[in-house]
């Protein structure tokens, strides 16, 4: 299913399935010559879709659609009207438009709640002077990607429970934000009662879902409860163009959002977003809402068992099944070891498979949130056949000849 972003030309399919699942056809990878010119590593990614990683695999789809909007011309406000309609049609939410990825959709969202569409206040960003600038969240939803609302001036207000966030809010009151996401566990108030207390004060709610698909439903539901701007990814396991995202939600402050994009000359121009990441996006839109999710995710399942099959009877060495605290970051195996009987500790084993030969990225689990034990292998980035090449690995770096 998953591919590198490269030429047409250059895919070649295979007829090859997973055994019992056979939901993602394995394919022949293109030899990664752009990347060996750089000499640029390339490795087996199971982690899963880290920016920092290059986020996902693209469908040949999706690839496919790129190369052939890269062949003509188009007048940007067109198309993203064109894919907006499509994407409310697809998604039955009342706007949307494709952005520059989660982190520029919140931007946007940020934009939309101040200036909004007026022009002054818009050439006027991120300077609030005279305009809405406070933003309240919860405490456990704090964290770096704060910067997407603060690059346009905006103030952040921590609160921690539901009395907290209604005494706080005032006439300087912009919007309040909630993160759904597997770092942002803890927190006090739920998002249909976030929702409920910001219409209550008539005031809107952006939430960020970058990662929140699948299930492919969450692309219409955060809405359809009453989120009036909700930001997504699509360089995650939506599997689009890593320079992508969607902003949808309530149509006019999606409006005034689009008012203040990328090709329109305001502060959020710096994330523009081209024909072929449109188009890419859609697609992998029009792909997620058509598979088989429960099919796939078995699939990621068989993965992790033959894993934690191969590593049975190697000495001290236990696994485990995490329990699913974000279902679009599941399943996820723990390895883990006697680190003294054995000699290698869990930073030595992350950097000998790393330094290894294919290259594999796994996780330090403890320095997970909330923390866990072991290396943490997520199947949701492994191509066919690439669980037993992982489980090899270990085991040789464990038996002390890797």
């Amino acid at each position: 299913m998953k591919q590198l972003r490269l030429p047409r030309r250059t895919f070649l399919s295979s007829s090859l399935a997973l055994p019992a699942a056979g939901l993602r056809a394995a394919t022949t990878k293109p030899v990664a010559g752009v990347y060996a010119r750089l000499g640029v590593r390339t490795f087996i990614n199971a982690v899963g879709t880290l920016t920092t990683l290059s986020g996902t695999l693209m469908p040949p789809e999706v690839a496919r659609a790129m190369d052939e909007a890269s062949h003509n011309f188009v007048a940007i406000h067109e198309l993203q009207a064109k894919v907006g309609a499509r994407l409310s049609e697809l998604t039955g939410v009342p706007a949307a438009f494709v952005t520059a990825g989660a982190s520029a959709a919140l931007c946007l969202a940020s934009c939309a709640v101040t200036a909004g569409k007026d022009r002054a206040k818009m050439q006027q960003l991120p300077d609030l002077t005279g305009m809405r600038s406070e933003f309240i969240i919860q405490k456990a939803h704090r964290s770096s990607y704060d910067q997407a609302f603060r690059i346009v001036g905006g103030k952040f207000v921590t609160v921690e429970t539901a009395d907290q966030i209604r005494a706080s809010i005032n006439q300087k009151t912009a919007a309040l934000v909630m993160v759904l996401s597997h770092n942002s566990e803890g927190h006090k108030v739920e998002l249909d009662q976030m929702i409920e207390i910001a219409h209550k004060a008539k005031l809107p709610l952006i939430l960020d879902a970058a990662a929140e698909v699948p299930p492919p439903e969450n692309l219409s539901k955060f809405v359809k409860m009453g989120a009036d701007l909700v930001a997504f990814s699509g360089g995650k396991n939506l599997r689009g163009p890593q320079c992508s995202g969607i902003l949808m939600g309530r149509k006019d402050l999606v409006d005034a959002a689009y008012a203040n994009s990328s090709p329109n000359n305001f502060l959020p121009r710096i994330a523009k977003v081209g024909k072929e990441e449109i188009i890419g996006l859609l697609t992998a839109v029009e792909i997620c809402l058509k598979k088989d999710h429960a099919g796939e995710r078995r699939e990621f399942q068989a993965q992790l068992d033959r894993v934690a099959g191969k590593l049975k009877g190697v000495p001290t060495v236990k696994t485990e099944f995490i329990p699913n605290l974000d279902f679009s970051h599941s399943p996820r195996l723990s390895v883990q070891w006697d680190e003294a009987k054995l000699g290698i500790t869990l930073d030595q084993m992350v950097k000998r498979l790393r330094e290894g030969s294919p290259s594999i990225e796994a996780s330090d689990m403890t320095r997970f949130r909330p923390s866990w034990k072991g290396l943490g292998i997520f199947a949701n980035n492994l191509q066919p056949g690439e669980e037993i090449i992982i489980a090899e690995r270990v085991k040789q770096v464990l038996s002390k000849q890797g």
